[in-house]
């Protein structure tokens, strides 16, 4: 019998390797977080209106292409303070006649979504406190409605080239993509200077996206082109 208050053989190193990740996720998440505090509105609406035109001309483009130009499902966010404004994409989006999900939180935990159809539903986004995002003002779809989107927009604080994400802290996107389909493409949204070559510290339930979308570019991630080398989710040649 081992003694009392001694943890199983082989444990203590993964707990103390896993503290140790966690421990730099929340100072590194601490540091751009105070970044983001310093972001002027206005740059992040001009960041914005660049970031919906790349995601019409490197991103639907291609997709639509594939899928004989029909309109498209896209999980996408409502953005919050600090972050590049996503009400361009989302216009851009509805105005194509593109159906939008949008996450719904609840009490933080649960998965659901909302389905925006018009500039309407837009407009009429509930205004959350504090530094949650605006949510529908409808009834939530379940979790699995992601399973329907043809693109997936995930926010991100930081993501790495093998296309590792550091997000908030919450697991809520973890959970969440979990359900997508196997094909679509996860696309992660950040500035520019948050897309970065050393790796990012990371845990196995940790699911990397496929691509990165700054206001300056798109680029596919190495999980991205592991999936499907060479080709995007619909075997479209990479330009």
């Amino acid at each position: 019998m081992r003694p009392p208050g001694r943890a199983p053989a082989g444990r203590t190193g993964d707990m103390n390797e896993q503290e140790r990740i966690d421990t730099d996720k929340q100072d590194r998440r601490g540091r751009l977080l105070e970044a983001r505090r310093r972001i002027d509105p206005a740059r992040c609406l001009d960041a914005g209106r660049k970031l919906a035109d790349l995601l019409a001309g490197q991103v639907l483009a291609r997709i639509e292409r594939s899928l004989g130009g029909q309109s498209l499902t896209v999980a996408a966010f409502a953005s919050i303070r600090g972050e590049i404004a996503m009400d361009p994409s989302l216009d851009l989006l509805l105005g194509r006649g593109d159906q939008v999900l949008i996450p719904m939180l609840g009490t933080g935990t649960e998965v659901g979504w909302g389905r925006l159809q018009s500039r309407q539903d837009l407009d009429d986004m509930k205004r959350i406190p504090g530094w949650r995002p605006d949510e529908p003002d409808m009834p939530a779809l379940p979790a699995q409605a992601l399973g329907k989107a043809d693109l997936i927009l995930v926010p991100a604080l930081a993501i790495d080239h093998a296309g590792i994400r550091l997000g908030r802290g919450g697991g809520w996107y973890d959970r969440a993509l979990a359900l997508r389909a196997d094909r679509t493409p996860v696309v992660g949204i950040c500035w520019p200077g948050e897309f970065v070559e050393a790796p990012l510290p990371h845990l196995d339930h940790d699911l990397p996206v496929d691509a990165v979308l700054t206001p300056e570019g798109f680029t596919p991630t190495a999980a991205g082109l592991s999936r499907r080398p060479g080709t995007d989710h619909n075997g479209d040649e990479q330009g």
